[in-house]
């Protein structure tokens, strides 16, 4: 089992003082017998280095970035586009995942625009940000689109204005896709975790129950 964090749209300072407090122990608590493998982060950062640190730490080997369109007036400028991983499953087979801000995409968050872009790329799970409204979907050409929201909360013209993330196991054997979308509830102020399921199958993804 290989296992993701799906997470960006920071916005700190700008449009956020920090991570809610109970999303940071969540992750603590995700990682602690088992670091993710990988960290996907979907830009707009703006300056928050200490977070991306913490990123690293829980993370065993890369974190991938792209730069968002706030970042080029006030974060990371040197992050790319566009990124893309790919997974090789046992039997030969590889998938691959992309990851951008979303920037490009109007209206921001335009499924029709995501899936034509995950084509172009060959991408079978397409990772995107900008819309800081969270969101698991997998279209009829059998493209998964995960977009985890801002870990924030931070507002934006479509903002669900929930400090989010998405955790997403992928079983390089069986080929499952196990999706875990965590939301804080800003009422309770507990971490709520709303699970999704999928597997690869005749070169798509489809639901397995």
């Amino acid at each position: 089992m290989v296992k993701f964090l799906l997470i960006g749209d920071s916005h700190v300072p700008k449009r956020a003082s920090g991570i809610p407090k109970q999303i940071q122990i969540k992750l603590e608590e995700l990682t602690k017998s088992e670091l993710f493998e990988y960290t996907f982060f979907t830009g707009d950062e703006i300056n928050y280095p200490e977070f991306m640190e913490f990123l690293n730490l829980i993370t065993k080997r890369d974190v991938f970035r792209v730069i968002g369109n706030m970042d080029y007036y006030y974060g990371n400028k040197d992050a790319p586009i566009y990124q893309e991983l790919k997974i090789d499953f046992y039997d030969k087979e590889n998938k691959k995942i992309g990851l951008t801000h979303g920037v490009q995409i109007q209206p921001r968050g335009d499924r029709t625009q995501l899936e034509q872009f995950a084509i172009e790329k060959n991408n079978n799970i397409l990772i995107s940000g900008h819309t800081h409204k969270e969101e698991i979907f997998l279209t009829k050409t059998g493209i998964l689109l995960l977009n985890p929201g801002s870990v924030t909360g931070a507002w934006s013209f479509v903002a669900s204005r929930i400090p989010s993330f998405i955790v997403l196991d992928i079983d390089k054997e069986t080929k499952d896709i196990e999706i875990s979308l965590f939301q804080l509830d800003k009422k309770s102020e507990k971490v709520n975790e709303i699970k999704s399921f999928f597997n690869f199958e005749r070169n798509k993804i489809n639901y397995k129950y």
